[in-house]
């Protein structure tokens, strides 16, 4: 799936009701990835992204401010493992980082329905704000000469079917 079916799979929202839903297929995305990514020792290269990511835990609390139960996840099913190698790490990490771009946008959605960074829309304000991952993203994209692309593009393809997935399975629910 590519990015741009993703993106009209997604979709956009300009009501409070189109952004919970929104919100519960990010979540059950997110949070699925979480999950798979638990036990995957990334190489020194990637320090970046070691650590816990609190994008989740944002998602949990901007649900409770807007008083939504969490989404099952059963996506968990059809999310891709996750490969050891460099190319398939970049690959997932592309997809993940390249959302942050995109919430610059969604962030100035969720404030003219009212949402904040501290109410409903901490996520989004977390993300907009994070432009180091990116770039440090491209650069090692730029600076990998033996990098197998095809691989990279494999595993960023698999990541973005796994995000429609989880909207479909949102939709469906």
């Amino acid at each position: 799936m590519s990015h741009a079916k993703v993106e009209a799979t997604v979709g956009s929202f300009d009501t409070l009701d189109a952004y919970r839903r929104y919100l519960s297929g990010t979540y059950i995305f997110r949070a699925s990835l979480d999950e798979s990514m638990t036990g995957v020792n990334l190489p020194s290269q990637l320090s970046l992204w070691q650590g816990p990511d609190l994008l989740t835990d944002l998602m949990r609390r901007d649900m409770d401010d807007l008083d939504m139960p969490r989404p099952g996840l059963s996506c968990i099913q059809t999310m891709p493992a996750i490969g050891p190698d460099l190319e398939s790490l970049l690959g997932t990490l592309y997809v993940i980082e390249g959302s942050s771009l995109g919430a610059r946008v969604l962030y100035r959605r969720a404030q003219k329905l009212g949402l904040t960074e501290i109410f409903g829309a901490r996520h989004l304000a977390a993300q907009a704000q994070s432009g180091e991952r990116w770039k440090r993203l491209l650069e090692l994209l730029e600076a990998a000469p033996e990098l197998d692309l095809d691989r990279t593009v494999e595993a960023s393809e698999a990541m973005f079917f796994a995000v429609g997935q989880a909207f479909e399975e949102m939709k469906n629910a």
